[in-house]
This record gives C-alpha cells, structure tokens and sequence, in this order.
C-alpha cells in the first residue's frame, strides 16, 4: 500500500478499507530469508533494500496471550446493530455473487491493488472461486455496500500460502478472510464487525482450526489490542506497496477464543449469539458465555 492509498483508507476498522493485502501481492509473495544454520527461519522481514525492518518477535510479544483483560481501555465492546435498511446475505453464485465481485473490484481497481479486467473481477481470486464463499451487507435496493471472502483449505491452498510459514501450531483445514470492504459512504458504523462475525461463524461451524489473513501492522495491532483476537504472525512479512504485509493467524480452539471472552467479554458475547445452543455446546463455548456474563455482572 502506498502513501497515497494510507491517506485514502484511514488504518480502522470500520472505514472504507481492505483488510487483506492486494490479490496481486500475494500472488507475488516471495519466500523470505531463510536462516542457514539448523534450518531455521529467520523472524525479520525485508525491505527492498534488504535493510531488517520488522522482527515477528515485536508484533505479538504476548503471542497467543492478549495483555490486560476486560478492564483495559480501549477495548471495542459491543458494536452496534445494522442500521434497519442494511441486512447482511451469504453469496455462493449467481448474479449475487457476480455483484459482489465487482464490488471488491472496483474499490481495489481505484486504489492500484489489480489490474483491469474484462469480467470486472480480482482476477488473482479467481482461482478460489470453488472453495469460497461472500458475505455481503446490503441496503434497502439490495446494492452490496459491504463485502468479506471467506476462502476455505489447508494453509498451502489459500492466498496466504504463498509466504514463508514460520508458525505451525494450527494445523488442518483453515478459513481466510479476504476481500473486506466496506463503501466509503457508510463508514464506523459496524459493518465490518457484522460481516467478520460471519466470517468467524462460519469459520468455526465449517471445523476449520484457524483463521487467517493478510494485513499491515496496524490491523494485527487492532486485532490484539481493540478486539482482543489473539492474531500472531504465521509467516514471514513482507514489504510491498509502501507497507509491512504480515501473514496472520488465530486459532478457533477453545484455548484461543477464551482470550477474547477474557479481555473483551461484552464484543464475545455478541459473536457467540449467532450460534444455537446446541452449536455453543459443540463447540465447547457454552462456559465461555457463562464466563462472559460473570464478568460483565449479568450473572
């Protein structure tokens, strides 16, 4: 991303952005340094110049652990309700989808992150197009204001297997979230929270053990420390387009999503109310809204 596109997309949640790196990045990812003695993966990313710029030991310090917990300022908490003509849809084909598609692909044709194409799609996600599916917030003449990508497969077959893993706790089938945008025109008013809660949601239902993705620090930064998502680095970052792009990853175990009822208990509790009871069962969540309201003082 360059200089110019961060002063277009202001670096929060909730404005018009993309949270993945563009298509065109990741499908030029390079394999970062790899460290020869006994094997092991250096933890610094490169710039063009080859001058270190990031050590994946400063983005996470805590790893899998957020710091503070539930009392530690600027949290997010609850986000508000779609506004009553905005309803969020799932998209698997059909002209719904083609709707999507060119959606995402006329804001990353506006900010230089694909080429033009003929079928006004990002033509580096075609290739997904089986294992994935939208989900899109619409208003009330059903034009698509908001979009995520939910891409399903092992780390190798995502997007994001096209950089240097440097952790492999989470293993087994995984859930990318791409093509996250949100209209400039319905800016901070909880879109992108609605649609990554569906991301999340099918994430877990789908059995995936983690969700990954694509981002520049700021939104491993705002993962952690506003939503208390316990994101790491899994792979090597690297410079492209004026930013620092950092693989990410965050287990859909009980262990994982403990620390976001721990640290963010009342933004918890509105994800786990897209579950049935039974699935909060399944899934062993149902102690961790128990927790939840206990900390919140509901119960």
């Amino acid at each position: 991303m360059s200089s110019a596109d961060a002063q277009e997309v202001e670096p929060k949640i909730g404005d018009d952005l993309v949270i993945d790196v563009t298509d065109r990045a990741v499908a030029e990812g390079r394999a970062g340094v790899i460290g020869e003695d006994a094997g092991t993966v250096d933890l610094t990313a490169q710039t063009e110049g080859d001058d270190v710029i990031i050590d994946l030991r400063d983005l996470a310090p805590t790893g899998r652990v957020i710091a503070g917990d539930a009392d530690t300022p600027g949290r997010s908490g609850r986000p508000p309700d779609l506004l009553p003509h905005h309803h969020l849809v799932k998209i698997t084909g059909g002209d719904a989808w083609m709707k999507a598609e060119e959606f995402v692909y006329e804001i990353y044709l506006k900010l230089g992150y694909t080429a033009e194409s003929s079928r006004h799609q990002v033509e580096e996600l075609a290739r997904f197009h089986d294992t994935s599916r939208f989900y899109a917030v619409v208003d009330e003449d059903e034009r698509v204001i908001g979009t995520i990508r939910a891409i399903f497969g092992t780390f190798d077959e995502l997007p994001v297997g096209k950089f240097t893993r440097v952790d492999f706790e989470d293993d087994g089938p995984m859930c990318e979230l791409s093509s996250i945008v949100v209209d400039p025109s319905v800016r901070s008013i909880g879109i992108i929270e609605h649609l990554y809660r569906e991301g999340w949601a099918d994430a877990t239902r789908s059995e995936c053990t983690a969700i990954t993705g694509l981002g520049e620090k700021w939104l491993l930064d705002a993962f952690r420390d506003t939503y208390g998502l316990p994101f790491v680095p899994v792979g090597q970052p690297k410079y492209y387009m004026g930013g620092d792009v950092i693989p990410m990853i965050m287990s859909t175990s009980v262990e994982g999503v403990s620390e976001v009822c721990r640290t963010n208990p009342d933004y918890f509790d509105w994800n786990m109310e897209v579950f049935t009871e039974a699935e909060l069962e399944r899934f062993g969540f149902t102690h961790l809204v128990h927790r939840a309201s206990r900390i919140l003082g509901r119960a």
